[in-house]
């Protein structure tokens, strides 16, 4: 059986008006906007909505003092180049969007709706997704230290050129999940791998994981 791809969508922006800090604010409904170096720390953006904007050298704020986008709607949007000490977007829906070249510390974002969603040459110290629903997700030349998948539903993610060093999938639900390279030192929820790839030399790196999850001792 062929394992199969994220299916991503292309993105254009055109014509988009130039956007300042003082568009942003919760429950707002934006759309066609270009925001460029702004700071956004302790910024209020709980359930509003960007449609068909670009973020460039964006800063989501310090770990102490993160923009709030619980609930937030982010859709044909392209993020370039910006920073995230905590990226606070939890209940939150990512759909056709493309995020490249950024630098995640702590992604709360558990509970989440992600369509269609591409991340290029972004650093991610943990990505917690605990719960959410991933469909058509791929991460592209990324190095991410922990990703956190506990009882979430995925179908056609896949990690190419990606490193990944702690994996967790207690309870999720894998469909064409794609992990072929990557070699994490940890993954959490063994036997919730079924609907994942992988490739052969992974099985022999992997059996030591597998033994220790499974309980079973090798002499």
């Amino acid at each position: 059986m062929t394992t199969e791809s994220p299916r991503p969508t292309k993105i254009r922006l055109e014509n988009l008006v130039e956007g300042c800090l003082g568009d942003i604010d919760a429950e707002e409904f934006l759309e066609g906007m270009e925001f460029t170096d702004l700071n956004l720390a302790e910024v209020a953006a709980a359930q509003a909505t960007f449609l068909d904007c670009r973020w460039s050298n964006v800063n989501f704020g310090d770990a102490e003092s993160p923009i709030d986008l619980t609930g937030a709607r982010i859709s044909g949007t392209e993020i370039t180049d910006c920073r995230a000490d905590t990226w606070n977007m939890p209940r939150g829906n990512l759909l056709r969007t493309e995020i490249s070249g950024t630098r995640i510390g702590a992604g709360v974002v558990y509970d989440s709706v992600w369509e269609k969603v591409v991340f290029t040459n972004c650093r991610i110290s943990y990505l917690n997704l605990r719960e959410s629903k991933l469909t058509d997700v791929e991460f592209r030349d990324c190095k991410i230290d922990e990703i956190d998948l506990d009882r979430a539903k995925v179908s056609r993610v896949a990690f190419p050129g990606s490193n990944v060093g702690v994996f967790h999938c207690e309870g999720a639900t894998l469909g064409n999940v794609d992990i072929r390279g990557l070699e994490p030192h940890k993954i959490s929820g063994v036997h919730s791998l079924r609907g994942a790839t992988i490739d052969e030399t992974q099985l022999m790196l992997f059996a030591e994981l597998f033994a220790s999850e499974l309980g079973i001792t090798v002499e």
